[in-house]
């Protein structure tokens, strides 16, 4: 070697102590090998060694210090300190041992302290393995692509692949170049350039060389290039051919066909309609050429509806793979729809309202419809068999609704389809009958609920039969279809239906349905269908149940009423409740008791058989067969107070007097409520008392403290009976029943002592006290008189007499003149002591004397032959004041006067003179009344007599008879002639009215009580006295038109009187005429005298008729009538017929001037009695002519001045020549009215004024006495008319 080759050698020495140095210096160590490779299992070691140069240049830092000890190896798993991994070398070094590795790629870090040394790469792997899915594709023989996955290991491994084409041993050999990029997927791409790609050699053999640190492996793997060619993507220039309803014809090139010589190729061919699964064909007619291939797919299920296909190729061999698939979209052409929907009995529903009704289909699928636009539409209505507007239906995809729904029409409609095209040949029909209320609500399925099963997604749907059981139904109709948000009555799709039998009472829909679905079910009879009905609610049999929130609604004093709603679950689901209650005694639950309700559907429990007054808490819960809910929160309530247990213990305590008791008893055991009061119930002597007393606080928490009451006012000697009650706000039953008897009392007096006296013997005899209070033990009876001087009373005898005893006969004792006597008897009880003595002691020891014992009392003489020596020995006993209390009664009297005999005999005799005086002087007054009242006699007049004996002439009141007059028949058959006078009140109602008629034919008594305005007729029907003729209402009815004509001015009651009946031609044979009244008062004011209706002067034939608001002409009309008897009453004379003024022609001549006001009231005529006097008759004159007539404006003139006092009007004929008969002239006078109910002077001077117009000579009657009814008739009659 030259010299400068040495030189070269020794500066690249230097150079690389001079790098090493210098990286020694840079690192704190360093690690032997920095790479470890070894096959699993194996063992390796790596040592650590500090590079103290790098330490010593540090030593100035603190935390830049490390020792061997220190070092220690770790992995991001573990740590390496023990003795078996470590092994110190030196002072510098130390050796990590790893023994039996697994497969693994970690870093291992030599660490001193917290401090990082250096690192050091191991991998442990396997040697070389195969490859086991080397596989090649060519590309339409444009290229070839092959790849294989590198098997896991953590050894590098190199892959290097090469191939041969024809032969395994080919002598020339191509490389392929891999990507590695996305391992462990390796790709390797043999192209066309370089000319590598030999498409036209059917096998390649590819060998693959695999080496690492620990082997080499080579591997050959044969591929048939025929089979793993796969053509290109058919359908270039795709072409439609032709295209119908039911067909598609295509055209396409591919240009490399030749490539796969005589064996060809293979097609698939699938057609999809849309949303349908795959049309299964075994080929389709093609045509393929070198240029062109054709498909044509016939026979397409569905026009207007969108089709797919898919199309692809490969080599005509087995294991050769496919291309590319073609997806092509196509549509066939469009036709009209071929059916209608379809739909069911029974589809329809009617709305709440009645006034709509929709009705559902189920629709067609989309590829029925055939084209676009596709709806439904109604081709024909009909309501009860006549065509209807079809637009009057509103049409959707699912349903139509009728908007003018009748419920009791026939409704015929005809649901077709309809497209682009044209409608569907055929329509479907739907016939909707009369619906009535009774098929609405008791012909319909009830209680329809569904339940969701998740596990397959179905639905069970549930029903109960209608409750028209009398009906018969063929089958049911189940519906669902998917729902409308939020709405149960509504359909979002198709409706689906589906019939069951009659016997069927649920139905469960096929897997696979939507999570939500509405249902409805409808029952179909033989002639009709009620439509459906939808489900109530539906629920999943896993769903969640909900925490209950049940109410306690009613307590009584055993029941609670738990109330509870299950809206938020459908009861479906459910299996029942569990009710759990626990009495609450102490404030905490106890004595639980549950009760399991099986009923799905109960919304309430009555838990029954508790105890009154108590607090209970109640919970529940609802369980599936699957869950259970939550218990409730628990609720708190008592229940009610009732009756408490009997009181305990009544007893009566010894304290018993003859009016107290005191009583004692304890509270009940079970006061079931708040004990407010205790009620006794005591019974003595056939009679019952009560007491109440409050119940004291206390009590309630002591119920063995005894409660004492005193029973105060007790009867003396009586048994008693008592019990008691406790009440809250019900009474208990009673206590236990105590008896007693209170003590001697002081006893009421003997009764009724009944003296009996001769001149020897007094007999006295007397009854016992109606009150003894005791046994009565004895009587004492004291003879009381004057003493010595016969000043002063006292006692001389006292005589004891044994209780059994109630008579004593003792001698007369002598009775000084004009000094008392008085006998005094009392009863006596003894009531004994409580002391030590008995009465046997008692008579033992040294007894004093009756006498002295009374006498210590009074100073009275002691009379006890009476008593035997048993009797006064007892007597003894009783006067002793140390053993017995003595209890008597007040004194019953029975006093005796000692007079003078003859002075006593001079009395009687002048009492007796005295009675028969005055029994004289009343015989003497009623005798005088007697003969006064027997001085009143009645003389008929000759024309009375007349009428009584033709009583078939009078017509009229006769029964029914007929007569000249008979219209005025109808009051009774019991009616007879006479005079008929009614009663008008003017200011009464005629319901009202007074109807005392006795007035017309009664007593004195009644016609004085009329003189005074008296109603005590009553409101009732009167009779007449003399007739017995009964006022019935119809006669009140026809007054009911004269009431509004009577003088209200009147003040008091007023009379009518009637026209009986007599002929009409006499009522008519004079003219109406109308005379003011004198003014003057009546000074007399009572009745007509007889002698004063002496010359009763002839009347006008209508002068005693009533107002009428007709005007008569001649002729009487029928008026209002009713039987008259007695007296003339004052409105009968006053009430003169006068008419209101009328409009008259223009040519009535003008009336005369009334005359002067002197001559229009004449001084009366008659004498100042209280009676008119038959003798004053004659003085009734006929008043002057110009009085007669007044002219037609002052008749007018007068009416309106007058109108608020007259009572009506009469219609009058003029009497004038210078007015027409026809022409009424009216005039009204003013008339004093008395108010005590019968004919004045005044009046009787106005009847004589008027009667004297037309005074006719007339057999006058002889009239004695009062003037009756009768003798006015008669004087009527024979003057021509009827008062």
């Amino acid at each position: 070697m030259s010299l400068r080759v040495r030189l070269r050698v020794l500066q690249l020495l230097a150079l690389c102590e001079l790098i090493a140095g210098s990286i020694a210096s840079s690192d704190p160590g360093w690690l032997v090998p920095s790479t470890v490779e070894q096959l699993i299992g194996g063992d390796f070691n790596i040592s650590c060694t500090i590079n103290e140069t790098y330490f010593q240049k540090h030593k100035q830092i603190p935390e830049e210090h490390c020792t061997v000890d220190q070092l220690y190896f770790q992995t991001k798993f573990q740590r390496f300190r023990s003795e078996s991994d470590i092994r110190i070398l030196n002072r510098t070094t130390i050796i990590y041992t790893a023994r039996n590795v697994t497969e693994q790629k970690l870093q291992y870090d030599c660490m001193c302290g917290v401090y990082v040394i250096n690192s050091a790469k191991v991998y442990v792997g396997t040697s070389p393995l195969k490859i086991e899915d080397f596989n090649c594709i060519g590309h339409d023989y444009y290229y070839m692509v092959c790849n294989f996955t590198e098997p896991y290991n953590e050894l590098l491994t190199k892959y290097n692949v090469s191939y041969t084409v024809g032969t395994r041993d080919s002598a020339y050999r191509y490389y392929i170049d891999c990507n590695f990029d996305v391992a462990p997927i390796v790709t390797c791409n043999i192209t066309d350039t370089k000319e590598q790609y030999k498409k036209y050699g059917e096998w390649y053999f590819f060998r693959l060389d695999i080496a690492n640190s620990f082997g080499q492996l080579s591997q050959t793997i044969p591929i048939n290039n025929y089979e793993r060619t796969v053509p290109s993507k058919p359908g270039q220039k795709l072409s439609v051919v032709n295209r119908t309803e039911s067909s598609l014809c295509l055209s396409w090139e591919m240009p490399r066909r030749s490539n796969y010589g005589s064996r060809g190729l293979v097609w698939q061919v699938l057609v999809r309609p849309k949303e349908k699964p795959i049309i299964q064909r075994p080929n389709w007619r093609n045509n393929s050429s070198e240029v062109k291939d054709t498909l044509c797919l016939t026979e397409l299920p569905y026009a207007g509806y969108d089709y797919e296909l898919t199309m692809r190729v490969r080599a005509n061999y087995n294991q050769s793979m496919w291309s590319e698939p073609l997806i092509y979209e196509f549509q066939t052409l469009a036709e009209r729809p071929r059916r209608p929907p379809r739909i069911t009995n029974g589809s329809h529903y009617v709305l709440s309202s009645e006034k709509e009704l929709r009705f559902y289909w189920e629709q067609l699928e989309p590829h029925e419809y055939n084209g676009p636009n596709f709806h439904y539409e109604i081709t024909e209505y009909r309501i009860n068999g006549t065509l209807a507007d079809p637009s009057d239906i509103d049409v959707s995809t699912n349903s139509a609704k009728i908007k003018k729904w009748d419920k009791y029409a026939y409704h015929d409609i005809l649901i077709g389809s309809r497209n682009s095209v044209n409608s569907s040949v055929n329509a479907t029909r739907l016939v909707i009958g009369p619906v009535t209320d009774e098929d609405l609500s008791q012909r319909v399925p009830k209680n329809i609920r569904s339940v969701y099963h998740p596990t397959n997604r179905s639905y069970t749907l549930s029903w109960e039969a209608p409750d028209d059981r009398h009906g018969q139904i063929t089958d049911y109709t189940v519906f669902w279809c998917a729902p409308k948000p939020a709405i149960q009555t509504d359909c979002d799709g198709s409706m689906h239906f589906e019939q069951v039998p009659n016997t069927a009472r649920q139905f469960t829909t096929m897997g696979n349905q939507m999570p939500s679905l509405n249902m409805a079910v409808s029952a179909n009879y033989v002639n009709h269908n009620t439509g459906m009905r939808w489900l109530i609610c539906t629920q999943d049999m896993n769903d969640d149940l909900a925490k209950m929130q049940p109410t306690i609604d009613a307590a009584t004093k055993s029941t609670l009423v738990v109330k509870w709603s299950n809206e938020r679950v459908c009861p479906v689901i459910l299996s029942g409740y569990n009710l759990t209650y626990c009495q609450r005694s102490t404030g905490k639950p106890d004595n639980c008791t549950t009760v399991v309700i099986r009923d799905r559907y109960a919304k309430q429990y009555e838990i029954r058989d508790l105890v009154p007054y108590t607090d209970y808490s109640v919970k529940m819960l609802m369980f599936s067969k699957s869950t259970a809910s939550k218990y409730s929160d628990e609720l708190v309530n008592r229940t009610a107070e009732a009756a408490p247990s009997p009181p305990r213990q009544l007893i009566v305590m010894h304290n018993v007097s003859n009016s107290m008791a005191t009583l004692a008893w304890r509270p009940p055991i079970m006061a079931n409520g708040v004990v407010r009061s205790y009620e006794g119930t005591f019974h003595y002597n056939n009679q019952t008392d009560f007491f109440k007393i409050p119940a004291a606080a206390d009590e309630l928490v002591n119920n063995d403290k005894l409660i004492y009451y005193d029973l105060g006012n007790l009867s003396a000697y009586t048994e008693y009976e008592v019990y008691v009650r406790a009440c809250t706000l019900y009474n208990s039953e009673p206590s236990n029943l105590v008896n007693f008897q209170t003590t001697v009392g002081v006893p009421s007096k003997p009764e009724k002592m009944n003296v009996t006296l001769t001149d020897s013997i007094t007999k006295i005899t007397w009854f016992p006290p109606t009150e003894p209070a005791g046994r009565i033990d004895f009587y004492e009876l004291s003879f009381v008189g004057n003493n010595h001087n016969n000043s002063v009373l006292s006692c001389m005898v006292n005589y004891i007499l044994p209780t059994q005893s109630r008579y004593l006969a003792i001698p007369t004792p002598k009775c000084k003149p004009n000094s008392k006597q008085e006998y005094r008897l009392r009863a006596i009880n003894a009531e004994l002591l409580q002391n030590e003595i008995t009465d046997e002691q008692q008579q033992q020891q040294p007894q004093p004397s009756l006498a002295t014992l009374t006498s210590r009392r009074d100073n009275c003489q002691l009379d006890v032959d009476n008593l035997s020596e048993e009797e006064q020995q007892q007597m003894r006993l009783y006067y002793n004041q140390q053993r017995y209390r003595l209890y008597t009664s007040d004194y019953l009297p029975y006093g005796l006067a000692c007079s003078d005999s003859t002075q006593s005999a001079k009395y009687q005799t002048i009492e007796v003179v005295v009675a028969i005086i005055v029994l004289g002087v009343l015989c003497h007054m009623v005798y005088k009344k007697y003969r006064k009242m027997s001085d009143i006699e009645l003389v008929l007049p000759p024309g009375i007599t007349e009428n009584l004996k033709k009583p078939m002439d009078m017509g009229g009141l006769s029964g029914g008879y007929p007569g000249p007059d008979s219209s005025l028949n109808g009051l009774g058959s019991n009616s007879v002639g006479g005079i008929i006078c009614t009663r008008v009140d003017a200011t009464t109602p005629m319901d009202t009215m007074p109807h005392d008629f006795n007035s017309c034919g009664g007593s004195e008594s009644s016609k004085l009580l009329l003189r005074n305005n008296s109603t005590s007729g009553g409101a009732g029907d009167a009779y007449d006295d003399h007739n017995d003729v009964m006022v019935t209402p119809s006669v009140h009815q026809e007054l009911s038109t004269v009431a509004p004509m009577i003088d209200a001015s009147d003040g008091g009651n007023s009379y009518m009187i009637m026209r009986h009946g007599l002929p009409e031609q006499a009522a008519a044979a004079a003219p109406i005429t109308t005379t003011p009244l004198p003014i003057g008062g009546n000074p007399n004011g009572g009745y007509i005298k007889p002698t004063q209706m002496k010359n009763w002067p002839q009347a006008s034939n209508n002068a005693n008729t009533l107002p009428s608001s007709l005007p008569t002409q001649g002729v009487a009309m029928p008026i209002n009538r009713m039987p008259l008897g007695g007296y003339v009453p004052v409105p009968i004379l006053q009430s003169r017929p006068s008419l209101p003024p009328l409009s008259l022609p223009q040519q009535t001549t003008a009336p005369q001037q009334p005359p002067p006001a002197a001559a229009a009231a004449p001084p009366p005529p008659f004498s100042s009695t209280n009676y008119v006097q038959v003798s004053d008759l004659h003085k009734m004159k006929p008043p002057p002519n110009h009085l007669l007539t007044t002219s037609v404006a002052s008749a007018h003139q007068q009416s309106m001045q007058q109108a608020a006092a007259a009572a009506a009007a009469v219609s009058a004929t003029a009497t004038t020549t210078a007015v027409p008969s026809n022409i009424i002239q009216t005039t009204v006078p003013t008339v004093p009215v008395n108010n005590f109910g019968y004919t004045t002077m005044e009046q009787l001077q106005l009847m004589k004024a008027n009667a004297a117009a037309n005074q006719q000579t007339r057999h006058q009657p002889q009239i004695g006495g009062y003037v009756t009814p009768q003798d006015l008739n008669a004087l009527a009659h024979n003057n021509g008319h009827v008062i």
